[in-house]
């Protein structure tokens, strides 16, 4: 008998239904994780779908892919689960079944368990609500006179970021500061105000910045990624801002304390 019937990881097929194929669409953002490439495509009034959803760790797979698979990690208790399974352009669902290496296939392991993290902090924070007076602060944004922002400038040697942010995230280390640099004094100001009128209550608001963060960190080891997770929770809790203010605030928290900790000397 082949060693794979004797797999109980393998199981008989199973059909995807509409709302798994809409999850594991979602789980991508509509957006092929391997090339980029859009998922769906308009089409007159229609969407064209360009997307199947591939198996990773293959539901029959044929004895060299047994021998070039044997030993790596699968995800899921079984081939049929979601956690084996992601949405895929037909055009690289087809190259990774012709071309199922271990190379190929840890990677495509590697990008599965990265949405697994985030989705599972996208849930962790989405019951966590954030006061409403908040989009007072990311509307102002929008609204600022540039010779305001000018006169309230940080100084750069006044940034903590650097004992914060590893030199490996160089990218987000100099968005983080130069939003920082820019609005940092600008919300402090927006918040405190805020305070003093009694239309925000601004140590609730840190709080819950750091509760959500903590949450994200259960979940996600990047930094760039914990950061992008933030943004998008704090988009989704002020609706019409832009993902530039809903940055500029998270980068005020992390430069008072509530996101990210101290790097141990």
């Amino acid at each position: 008998m082949p060693e794979e019937l004797n797999d109980p990881y393998l199981i008989k097929r199973i059909s995807i239904t509409d709302n798994m194929d809409n999850a594991h669409l979602l789980e991508v953002d509509g957006i092929c994780p391997l090339c980029g490439n859009y998922l769906l495509i308009p089409k007159g009034k229609r969407m064209n779908k360009k997307y199947q959803i591939a198996h990773i760790y293959p539901n029959s797979p044929t004895p060299n892919e047994v021998k070039e698979l044997q030993g790596l990690e699968r995800l899921g208790t079984s081939c049929e689960d979601f956690e084996n399974k992601i949405a895929l352009c037909k055009d690289c669902h087809g190259f990774y079944d012709d071309h199922k290496t271990k190379e190929e296939y840890s990677k495509l392991v590697n990008i599965k368990k990265i949405l697994l993290s985030a989705s599972k902090a996208k849930i962790s924070t989405s019951h966590q609500d954030i006061e409403q007076e908040i989009i007072l602060v990311i509307n102002s944004l929008s609204n600022i006179d540039p010779l305001t922002l000018q006169k309230m400038e940080l100084e750069y040697q006044a940034l903590k970021i650097s004992r914060k942010i590893e030199k490996t995230y160089s990218i987000l280390k100099i968005k983080i500061e130069t939003y920082v640099c820019i609005y940092y004094n600008f919300i402090k100001e927006t918040f405190q105000n805020l305070d003093q009128e009694k239309k925000l209550n601004f140590d609730l608001v840190a709080s819950e910045i750091r509760s959500s963060f903590l949450k994200c960190e259960k979940e996600i080891v990047s930094k760039s990624e914990i950061f992008e997770a933030l943004v998008k929770w704090l988009k989704s809790k002020s609706d019409g801002s832009s993902s530039e203010a809903c940055e500029a605030v998270i980068s005020y928290f992390v430069q008072s304390c509530e996101v990210f900790h101290e790097i141990p000397q």
